[in-house]
């Protein structure tokens, strides 16, 4: 579940990308002034849907039997650094929700979008912590260790 969250980021990022707007669906619409500040819109849009796939990458190395050859602890350091900046991405979202600061239009839907892919990124890492199914993981680590 948590790939498929980072996917739906992706798709947005890449359908504000083509139409080169600023912002997150969801969101208030970006002021012009914003545009200014920003070079490149459809490049900065396309970054973050690349860091999305990371992010995707990322959560499929922790359930996926290749994930077994990548370093147990750069795998957690990836995945706790993930949720730590999602978890601020969405401090910020549901503060804009709750009580705005800005030319407000945030949605509800943003802040609820954004805690069910924050739940289950940190349920991810939580369980990938703890060992838990590490059986798919185990029989690339094996296969890893004979060659």
């Amino acid at each position: 579940m948590s790939v498929l969250s980072q996917l739906i980021y992706v798709v947005q990022k890449g359908y504000y990308a083509t139409q080169g707007r600023l912002g997150i669906p969801g969101g208030p619409l970006v002021p012009a002034s914003q545009y200014v500040n920003t070079s490149d819109v459809a490049l900065t849009q396309w970054t973050l849907a690349l860091l999305g796939l990371l992010s995707a990458t990322i959560a499929l190395a922790a359930v996926r039997p290749w994930g077994g050859l990548i370093p147990r602890p750069l795998l957690l350091t990836a995945l706790w650094a993930t949720g730590a900046l999602a978890a601020v991405s969405h401090i910020h979202v549901t503060r804009e929700v709750l009580l705005p600061s800005g030319p407000g239009g945030w949605s509800p839907w943003a802040a609820i979008q954004g805690a069910v892919g924050l739940c289950l990124w940190l349920a991810m890492a939580w369980i990938f912590t703890r060992g838990l199914g590490q059986t798919a993981t185990a029989a690339a680590n094996t296969a890893r260790d004979t060659v």
